[in-house]
């Protein structure tokens, strides 16, 4: 017998109960696993980031990112809800709707913009807001 490996984590690993924090919202309350987490800096901007990504007991997926400068810090959180054509994404005080194949043409326009133009605090920004989708 087989164990169902879900997002490269087995059916063993624990059920956290765990609150994101929201600067643009409300915190994000999951109860789920915790199935991807990251953490990276930029040695040019002296930017830390990191990310968390659990699915909760009903599939959703719940996202957490911070990112920090020196003292400055901006936490974000969000829940997605994957539907067939679609995704419902909230971040604790605004919830949207997104058509994945504009969404990913969306993602494509952003990055191939933030390539042609010079690093500034504007794509940095857009870049940040992205994340969350790829």
């Amino acid at each position: 017998m087989s164990n169902r490996t879900v997002g490269g984590y087995d059916g063993g690993d624990p059920i956290l109960n765990v609150t994101l924090p929201n600067d643009f919202g409300e915190d994000l309350e999951v109860s789920g696993k915790l199935i991807g987490e990251e953490m990276y800096f930029d040695d040019g901007t002296g930017m830390l980031t990191m990310e968390k990504l659990y699915r909760d007991e009903d599939g959703k997926l719940a996202y957490g990112i911070i990112s920090a400068i020196g003292h400055a810090r901006e936490r974000r959180a969000y829940r997605v809800e994957e539907g067939e054509d679609s995704c419902i994404v909230t971040n604790g005080s605004l919830s949207l709707e997104f058509n994945y194949d504009e969404l990913f043409e969306l993602l494509a326009v952003a990055l191939e913009s933030e390539k042609e133009s010079t690093v500034s605090q504007v794509s940095e920004q857009v870049r940040r807001k992205l994340a969350v989708n790829e």
